[in-house]
């Protein structure tokens, strides 16, 4: 079990620096798209539209998709840290504590904000600023990746609630 967690731990901060180089690179493209809005708008077309022919995009909205993709993914990290101290305090031999179930209800109902929120977010600058519909459908396996993997730790939040409670009556009855 010790040997899954550590696997699992070591992945998580793998996918925390990951995620953290993504938030800054989104941020760095926040402020060239305002600086230089050329080099960000071959980046808008590259994304965005697969075709050939690039579109003439108005640069105004550019700097407002990468500093709300940005700061989104700063979100997601945020939430994975509270998650890999959850696991970590799981790995260090306490099953089952008190604040346990809420930590993982936070990191749970996160993960699923974080998923609609940047659906939202791309769909919505997608078609609305950046004319491509079809990013309702290219977004869809990263929610529902996103989304049901905080689904099955919001699993783990009523597991871990159940678990709880039955320690503590177990410490009651001796």
């Amino acid at each position: 079990m010790k040997h899954h967690l550590n696997i699992i731990l070591l992945a998580m901060r793998i996918m925390i620096v990951c995620i953290g180089i993504t938030a800054l690179y989104n941020l760095f493209y926040a402020y060239i798209s305002v600086v230089t809005p050329d080099e960000a708008i071959s980046l808008i077309n590259e994304k965005f539209h697969k075709s050939p022919k690039p579109i003439n995009i108005d640069t105004t909205p550019l700097p407002y998709y990468f500093a709300s993709c940005g700061l989104l993914w700063c979100y997601l990290v945020y939430v994975l840290v509270q998650l890999h101290r959850s696991f970590s305090r799981l790995e260090k031999g306490n099953v089952f504590y008190d604040k346990q179930p809420t930590e993982f209800k936070r990191a749970g109902g996160g993960l699923i904000i974080f998923a609609k929120c940047n659906y939202l977010l791309h769909c919505g600058f997608g078609a609305v600023f950046f004319m491509s519909f079809l990013s309702f459908f290219k977004e869809i396996p990263q929610f529902l990746f996103i989304y049901l993997t905080g689904k099955l730790v919001l699993v783990m939040y009523y597991l871990a609630k159940k678990g709880t409670f039955l320690k503590e009556e177990a410490d009651l009855t001796i």
